[in-house]
């Protein structure tokens, strides 16, 4: 069995072009409107854009299948282990 990509399951299951519910559903986003106030902010780490004659803001399936693998990667390398601290000893006087 060959595994598919991120890229081909979500194009697929939504298309090439993905509208803001299914962005934020795939995202892991509350809500449309929790998306839209990331978007806002500048904090959306996929472009949007409107396409002429649809309602609605949408996102290429590309971008957002680039985003899940990164996303993905970056947490199945887990956290790095932090340093261990050198334990200092007070020096005593003999």
């Amino acid at each position: 069995m060959v595994r598919q990509s991120t890229f081909q399951v979500l194009v697929k299951s939504h298309g090439f072009i993905l509208s803001a519910g299914t962005t934020a559903r795939v995202m892991g986003f509350s809500s449309t409107d929790a998306l839209r106030f990331a978007r806002n902010r500048g904090r959306l780490s996929v472009q949007m854009f409107l396409v002429e004659g649809r309602r609605g803001w949408f996102a290429s399936a590309e971008d957002v299948a680039r985003w899940l693998d990164e996303t993905t990667l970056a947490t199945t390398k887990g956290p790095t282990k932090p340093k261990a601290k050198k334990s200092k000893q007070k020096a005593t006087a003999d």
